[in-house]
């Protein structure tokens, strides 16, 4: 058995096609919706978002389409945030607090967020939409720190 994984191209399934294949939105679990409509209109951001997996066996080739769904708490809006100098009248000069983590990415219910480092923003894919892999850490609103404060109030 060979395996093939890459983008999905328009050549090997055209937009109608594919708006009849994602009609499996039908069947997902509550609280889950695919990214955009299926319209055909709309079948340029599966494009660009799916990843295609082609299994040849002996007597055929499957091919598996693999793209991210949404949910209420794991659709995030990206912020990235910049530490200013201020003056520190102790020592009479402009100091400025360095971070680790630069980004913040808050659930579009605004019930958790997590803070991302340069690093770990590299792990996601970004085209029209950023996807990160689901093992990002996920506080709650109970647990905020000076960073998030402003974004969650």
């Amino acid at each position: 058995m060979l395996q093939v994984w890459g983008k999905l191209s328009s050549v090997l399934i055209n937009r109608y096609n594919l708006s009849d294949i994602l009609q499996v939105s039908l069947q997902l679990p509550a609280g889950l919706t695919m990214l955009t409509g299926l319209s055909v209109e709309n079948m340029y951001v599966y494009y660009t978002v799916a990843t295609v997996h082609a299994v040849a066996t002996s007597t055929n080739i499957r091919l598996l389409i693999d793209t991210p769904l949404k949910a209420a708490d794991s659709y995030f809006e990206l912020y990235q945030f910049h530490s200013l100098p201020f003056f520190h009248k102790g020592i009479g000069k402009f100091i400025m607090i360095d971070e680790a983590f630069t980004y913040l990415a808050v659930a579009e219910n605004t019930q958790f967020f997590a803070i991302i480092s340069p690093h770990m923003l590299l792990k996601c894919t970004q085209d029209l939409y950023t996807v990160c892999p689901s093992d990002m850490v996920l506080r709650t609103i109970r647990e905020q720190v000076c960073l998030t404060a402003l974004f969650l109030w």
